[in-house]
């Protein structure tokens, strides 16, 4: 055997399977570079942990805002026209002396010193600057406030006071009807609606 032969055979490193040959060039160390990595990204195991996102719903369409319709805007009820004398009607329905002057002064009649004195005291109190066509309008859409007993004698007080009593209840009746009136005051109502041709 040749010596030299065997020495060198004996001094060649033993290399097992598993072990890759040395890489002298360095595009040959980084094609093996990417090639580890491109083994443990796809050999990798998902973590239990990890988020996963789900898709609910597709947004990719807009969806259209509702719209509020126009007709439904059109028939809104028109707002009671009480509403607009609440600063007088919600005192007044807490006042029962007030309640017992306008009775009072109603029974007495148009013509009289206590109705004189309580359109004078509630236009001071509630109506300064007023016109008296916006007290008389305020008593008219107040008449249910009143016990019922007084309803009859209010209605007919504000009728004779004058054009403006007449010009209230010729405006705001309907709001008040003969369903607010007593059954035993029904008749004499019924004569001062015609009376004055109040609704004709």
């Amino acid at each position: 055997m040749n010596p030299v032969g065997a020495a060198t055979i004996s001094t060649l490193p033993m290399m097992s399977g598993n072990e890759h040959p040395p890489l002298d060039r360095p595009s040959e160390r980084f094609r093996a570079d990417l090639r580890t990595v491109g083994l443990q990204s796809a050999g990798g195991l998902r973590s239990p942990m990890a988020a996963s996102a789900v898709r609910l719903r597709d947004d990719s369409a807009q969806r259209p805002l509702p719209l509020l319709s126009v007709s439904n805007l059109e028939n809104l009820p028109d707002p009671e026209p009480a509403v607009d004398f609440a600063f007088f009607r919600e005192p007044l329905k807490r006042n029962e002396t007030l309640l017992n002057q306008w009775g009072e002064a109603a029974s007495a009649g148009s013509q009289s010193e206590a109705w004189g004195r309580f359109v004078d005291d509630i236009s001071a109190r509630f109506f300064k600057g007023s016109r008296k066509q916006r007290v008389m309008d305020a008593l008219m859409l107040c008449i249910d406030v009143l016990p019922p007993n007084r309803r009859a004698d209010a209605l007919a007080c504000l009728l004779a006071d004058g054009e403006e009593g007449m010009a209230a209840a010729e405006e705001f009746w309907e709001y008040i009807g003969l369903d607010r009136i007593p059954e035993a005051d029904k008749d004499r109502v019924r004569e001062l609606i015609r009376q004055y041709e109040i609704g004709m």
